[in-house]
């Protein structure tokens, strides 16, 4: 059909554009996140979030101002709830990262749209089909490849990543029903400051009533090093602008399309972990990698063919 013809060849190179800014994105940010382990053995887990947020938040103040960006919210109540569910996944996620590899801990995240069918179900009755049902399923069995849990030994911890991709799901639907009118620099900035206060109270309490443990999640305040300091530099630096890929690439490209892109994260982790610190990937988590990667692109399929 003719009239069909122009947008077609305006979202052809668009979504192009869009999938490339998705790469890089996932790129970044499955490299930065390798230095949180790192991070662990200098400090602990809150006082690293208060310092990526010291960073951060004056970074993108000062990226709004000089672009003439409007960070002003306008559903300040659908914001904070949106912030607090999504920073809660974040600070799971991070804690994930303390104990797991990348990869694994990102299987959490990556989680996200098996819960979003579901919760869609429960909370807005949205009708699952079989094919949906049948790919969820598949997916999930993908995450648990790449986890693989220890089934005689099985703690808290091995919940976390999915602990984690539950709440951002959650941010997720939010995010679509509620905080449409919200620009994506107001949502970031959302995320960082919220991870960042809350990150500053439980630090105060972890430091004033310590636990014996002093792992990376119950660690108090500790005096920064130099080491530290350069690597939350990078990972706050790092996530600013894979974030700012992904939500250019959002702006720009078809979401059901881009969405499957950001699934390379998996793949992307799993090669820096290698690169960097030598760890390799088992065949089972290459095959659950695989196989969480086709179940995003049957939803996506499927939700592409709901649109009229």
């Amino acid at each position: 059909m003719p009239s069909d013809t122009p947008s077609l060849t305006i979202a052809a190179p668009r979504n192009f554009h869009a999938a490339l800014l998705a790469l890089v994105s996932t790129a970044i940010l499955s490299f930065v996140d390798n230095f949180v382990q790192p991070v662990s053995q200098e400090a602990g887990l809150w006082q690293f979030h208060v310092f990526r947020t010291l960073i951060a938040v004056p970074l993108l103040l000062i990226w709004a101002t000089v672009f003439g960006f409007n960070f002003r919210p306008r559903t300040p109540r659908f914001l904070i709830l949106r912030s607090v569910t999504v920073g809660i996944g974040l600070m799971i996620y991070f804690a994930s990262l303390g104990v797991l590899p990348v990869a694994q801990a990102g299987a959490g995240i990556f989680s996200a749209p098996i819960w979003v069918l579901l919760f869609s179900a429960l909370i807005f009755a949205n009708r699952i089909t079989f094919f949906q049902f049948l790919a969820v399923v598949c997916g999930f069995a993908g995450v648990l490849m790449l986890l693989q849990p220890d089934l005689a030994n099985l703690t808290a911890l091995s919940f976390l990543p999915l602990a984690a991709g539950a709440f951002y799901a959650l941010g997720t639907l939010i995010t679509r029903h509620l905080c449409g009118a919200e620009n994506a620099l107001t949502l970031t900035l959302g995320i960082f400051t919220t991870m960042g206060a809350a990150s500053a109270v439980i630090l105060l309490c972890v430091t004033l009533w310590p636990n014996e443990s002093q792992g990376f999640v119950t660690r108090g305040w500790e005096t920064p090093t130099a080491r530290f300091l350069y690597l939350t530099l990078i990972q706050a630096v790092g996530a600013m602008i894979a974030v700012s890929c992904i939500a250019q690439a959002y702006r720009i490209g078809t979401p059901s399309f881009i969405a499957v892109f950001e699934y390379s994260f998996l793949v992307f982790a799993s090669l820096w972990s290698y690169l960097l610190w030598g760890t390799t990937t088992n065949t089972l988590a290459l095959a659950g990698i695989a196989v969480i990667f086709a179940s995003a692109i049957t939803l996506s399929l499927m939700k592409r063919a709901e649109v009229p």
